[in-house]
């Protein structure tokens, strides 16, 4: 049944992609790597730096101050979403088959879970009425599964590049039959 989703994703974006022929143009996949970079080290920059603060690193600095980072790490995570995205639409077998990006997409997931409950669990308690120079036991729990999300999307993305699962052919039902590249 995956197997059968996955060949109808990729012929349905490789029918419909309204990015492809732009992104096959001389400059357009180097630029949007670029961007790519860019995003990556703004979020990871960011969030990373509040994680290890939440940790216990600089203990001078204030964590509120730290948390003024976050903003940036949006706009970094925005990037990466956005030319990921392009990514995505333009070589979606590339991607919708490797196994590497569905073990991304599963550490972007837990990250994005793990943020939210940072906010609904621990963000009142670190900065609550008498903030303190360390977070509680709870937030460095959240910091670590954070950056070990973080990491493991970096070290995911990387591998997507080494893994190449070639041309993947299939009937709709059928299993799936991919040669490497």
């Amino acid at each position: 049944m995956l197997y059968a989703a996955q060949i109808w994703l990729v012929h349905a974006i490789e029918q419909h992609s309204p990015v492809a022929t732009l992104m096959r143009t001389h400059w357009a996949w180097p630029i949007a790597e670029s961007l790519h970079f860019i995003g990556l080290s703004l979020l990871v920059g960011a969030i990373g730096s509040f994680d290890l603060r939440l940790l216990g690193v600089a203990r001078r600095v204030p964590i509120a101050a730290m948390h003024r980072l976050v903003p940036w790490g949006i706009l970094g995570f925005a990037i990466n979403a956005s030319t990921g995205l392009l990514f995505l639409l333009t070589e979606p077998d590339q991607y919708l088959y490797n196994p590497s990006f569905h073990f991304k997409v599963l550490a972007l997931g837990i990250a994005g879970v793990n943020a939210g409950l940072f906010y609904a669990t621990s963000y009142r308690q670190v900065f609550g009425a008498s903030p303190s120079l360390d977070a509680p036991r709870r937030a460095k729990v959240i910091a670590l599964v954070s950056l070990t999300a973080w990491i493991t999307v970096i070290v995911c993305g990387r591998m997507l590049t080494f893994y190449r699962p070639g041309d993947c052919v299939g009937e709709l039902g059928l299993l799936l039959t991919c040669t490497p590249r």
